[in-house]
């Protein structure tokens, strides 16, 4: 008994398994629609100030905790596999740099107000917490030293690198966290986007190790902060406007 005939779903339908409704994109890839009520729609102007504003505060947090005359020891989170990283200066072009070009990313790919909104509230989160590690964790990364005539201009930077970002600020690694926090969440809006933002952050969490400017535990405590303030931001049932849950058959 042949059953009822199976029918394809339309270009732009709903995708239950999806945060948002997508269409199929020119390559036949799922995409967010782009149509949304106005309210439901984070502006610019909203989002570059919350942004500048929470990066400000981050900055100083981050540098006054650093800079503050606080005991650290050089061995507490140290490991032979910390050792038997390889030292590469010209991989400093993917730390800082890609730092702040995934936030920029960001702050200008966010579409919708709620989830922008609940990203800056586990930036919160993730910074709170970031600064207790910072201050009650006293471990500190013993870089090598570089000093002038720099061999090349990667050598150069990776020393300007040492000199703005304080030594003691290890554990956990922030600049793993927030990169990853912002890109995993990056995606449920703008996925290819997100995608292009995740993978700068796997860079940017490879050459914390291979700048010298982390520890292991560093790491792996960013990508545990990063995965709870994801949680975090998507634990609310309110997450999602009262349009979209309609759409997707739940309820209001």
């Amino acid at each position: 008994m042949m059953g009822p005939p199976m029918t394809s779903a339309p270009e732009n339908s709903d995708d239950p398994t999806l945060p948002a409704p997508v269409h199929r994109g020119p390559r036949g890839e799922l995409e967010p629609i782009a149509e949304a009520q106005p309210g439901e729609l984070a502006s610019a102007r909203y989002r570059w100030s919350i942004g500048l504003a929470l990066a400000a505060i981050q900055s100083g947090v981050y540098f006054g905790i650093g800079h503050a005359h606080l005991t650290r020891s050089t061995e507490l989170l140290r490991t032979r596999l910390d050792d038997a990283i390889p030292f590469w200066p010209w991989t400093a072009w993917c730390y800082l740099p890609f730092y702040a070009g995934t936030f920029l990313i960001a702050v200008g790919g966010f579409r919708r107000r709620v989830l922008f909104n609940r990203a800056a509230t586990a930036v919160i989160l993730v910074m709170l917490i970031g600064a207790m590690g910072h201050l009650f964790i006293g471990a500190e990364y013993p870089r090598p030293v570089l000093v002038p005539p720099y061999p090349n201009l990667s050598y150069a930077f990776m020393a300007w690198v040492q000199h703005v970002d304080p030594p003691g600020n290890v554990f956990p690694s922030l600049h793993v966290a927030h990169t990853t926090l912002l890109a995993s969440l990056l995606i449920r809006d703008r996925p290819r986007l997100g995608r292009v933002a995740l993978v700068m952050a796997t860079m940017l969490a490879v050459s914390t190790l291979t700048t010298k400017q982390h520890f292991l535990a560093d790491v792996v405590s960013g990508y545990l902060l990063a995965f709870l303030g994801r949680a975090y931001a998507l634990s609310s049932t309110s997450l999602f406007p009262s349009a979209w849950r309609r759409r997707r058959g739940q309820p209001s």
